[in-house]
């Protein structure tokens, strides 16, 4: 199981413009009130999202050196660890 974060983790989220899925994933973010960088990977961040996670499909979140996937998945992540 994974144990809960610190306020130190450095979040970042692979995003793109027309996902419903990223803007999910961006208003949970808010309203946990939690830092994050966003990448855009409809952009130069796609090579990036295809090596962390062997697919195409956004969103991506990763927690310091970790990698999620499936934005369920991710907002029920961060409410565990976060919320």
């Amino acid at each position: 199981m994974i144990q809960p974060q610190t306020g130190e983790a450095r979040i970042t989220l692979y995003t793109g413009d027309y996902c419903p899925y990223c803007r999910r994933v961006k208003k949970e973010l808010d309203r946990l009130n939690l830092p994050y960088e966003e990448v855009y990977a409809d952009g130069d961040g796609r090579e990036e999202v295809i090596r962390l996670s062997g697919h195409r499909a956004i969103p991506i979140l990763t927690i310091d050196d970790e990698v999620l996937v499936d934005s369920s998945y991710i907002i029920r992540e961060l409410r565990g660890r976060f919320g």
